[in-house]
């Protein structure tokens, strides 16, 4: 795998390059790749969406879904839904500069020879657009990275139209990504599959099915579209642990995995454990504890309470998830069992609700531990069409989707698993929200500005 800081930085370099507005003619730096090939703005438009996804926004939403507990400064401050318009700012270009504007930028270079490299393109946009509408809403797409045509002011899409976007996006990218004629493929400058085209397909239908399931409480059909979609993911490869989408980190002290980074080496102590998780898990016997935490000096596996801020004798997120090169997962089989599940309830189909959930909970033990629990399996994965039940699903899904957004957006969805804000907080509730970035606010004057947490985006409003 290349140098992640290196590649990271050329994503930032491609971006300065192609502003007219701060460099033009002859002040263009002779460093900066302005004419860079696919393979390099792939690579970095990648690295965006590892950032996101392995970063402040997956910390932020482990602690709202209270997975993981924020127990000093800052991450203290968010774990009380603390988190103004200046604190999101970075994340905000992450995903619309060095993500979608670099994105936008290798569909162009690649062009019509090369349907691959634009399938992939579309894809992760669909991915990039999907993370900022989830905690954002309405977010700027029909008029994003016009620049200078619209005076840098981009007017907001609605968050409906913004989903339907998302679908047309993956649409497309599928049916670039079926074409056998390319004059250029990637390789391995696409960290995620490798260039693997078949693989992309299973992963752009998971997503599929993940943003018609968004639409639960708008939509009466949403169940039968998703399982559309996941019979698609599942007929283009999408069948077991080994189909997952990763953010891949290395070994080098620039490379980390950003859980290691940031709770065993930048900022040791701020996030540990949640206690309501460790005791979730502890009371089913659950055997991936010991991937998920470490245990305490009393060698048990024990979060710290809600709003104690306790950072002593508390286990820290484990190295399954939190050692140097650690993958992040960004969607994954389980995932896409659970999705089946709940579409299949939502359906009147218990018995392949109940399939489905099974398939979940024995696919993730598997992907984890190397083996699926027979006792475990027992409690827990042997369930019938007389059993199943929509808490049965959301919880085993919220236990296999530690360090993903997605526990978090289904809690705001379902109500599930049943949550309480934190204690120490001065809101009335859980925040359901991002604010909006203060360089949209003093720049955008089309920007759609919400500074209340409290106030639900559109898929989520009752």
């Amino acid at each position: 795998m290349r140098k992640i800081s290196l590649i990271a930085a050329l994503g930032a370099m491609l971006f300065a390059g192609a502003c007219k507005k701060y460099v033009e003619g002859e002040d263009i730096s002779p460093n900066v790749p302005a004419n860079a090939p696919p393979p390099l703005i792939l690579s970095a438009a990648e690295l965006a969406v590892f950032a996101n996804y392995g970063g402040n926004m997956g910390r932020i939403a482990s602690m709202w879904a209270q997975q993981s507990a924020g127990c000093l400064f800052q991450s203290e401050a968010n774990d009380q839904y603390q988190v103004d318009e200046s604190d999101i700012g970075n994340e905000w270009s992450v995903i619309y500069i060095q993500g979608m504007k670099n994105l936008k930028v290798l569909r162009e270079k690649a062009g019509a020879a090369n349907p691959h490299y634009q399938g992939i393109s579309n894809v992760l946009t669909a991915l990039l657009l999907g993370t900022a509408t989830d905690f954002w809403g309405d977010v700027p797409y029909s008029d994003a990275f016009k620049g200078e045509e619209l005076q840098y002011a981009a007017a907001y899409d609605k968050q409906q139209d913004v989903l339907n976007t998302i679908q047309t996006l993956l649409s497309d990218g599928i049916n670039q990504l079926k074409s056998s004629d390319n004059v250029i493929l990637p390789g391995s400058d696409d960290f995620i599959y490798g260039g693997d085209a078949g693989s992309w397909i299973g992963f752009a239908y998971l997503l599929k099915a993940r943003y018609h399931m968004r639409t639960s409480k708008r939509d009466a059909t949403w169940h039968t579209k998703a399982l559309a979609a996941v019979d698609s993911a599942k007929a283009n490869g999408f069948t077991d642990g080994a189909a997952d989408a990763n953010c891949l980190f290395g070994t080098n002290a620039n490379e980390y995995n950003q859980w290691y980074a940031f709770s065993r080496i930048n900022r040791r102590n701020y996030i540990k454990a949640n206690k309501n998780f460790t005791d979730l898990m502890n009371g089913l016997n659950d055997p991936r504890r010991s991937f998920y935490f470490t245990k305490n000096d009393s060698g048990k596996y024990e979060g710290s309470v809600l709003g104690s801020s306790n950072t002593r004798n508390v286990s820290e997120i484990g190295t399954y998830f939190a050692s140097a090169n650690s993958p992040t997962p960004i969607a994954t089989y389980a995932e896409l069992c659970f999705i089946e599940a709940e579409a299949a309830l939502a359906a009147g189909n218990k018995t392949r609700a109940a399939q489905a959930h099974n398939d979940g909970v024995i696919g993730h033990l598997t992907k984890v531990t190397g083996s699926a629990d027979a006792a475990y399996v027992a409690a827990n994965a042997s369930e019938t069409a007389a059993s199943i039940d929509l808490n049965k699903i959301m919880t085993q899904k919220y236990i296999a989707g530690y360090t993903m957004l997605e526990p978090y957006h289904d809690w705001r969805r379902t109500g599930l698993p049943a949550l309480v804000k934190n204690p120490r907080s001065n809101l009335s509730g859980i925040a359901r929200r991002l604010p909006t970035s203060i360089d949209e606010r003093l720049y955008n004057n089309k920007a759609t500005v919400v500074n209340n947490l409290l106030e639900p985006v559109w898929w989520d409003a009752p």
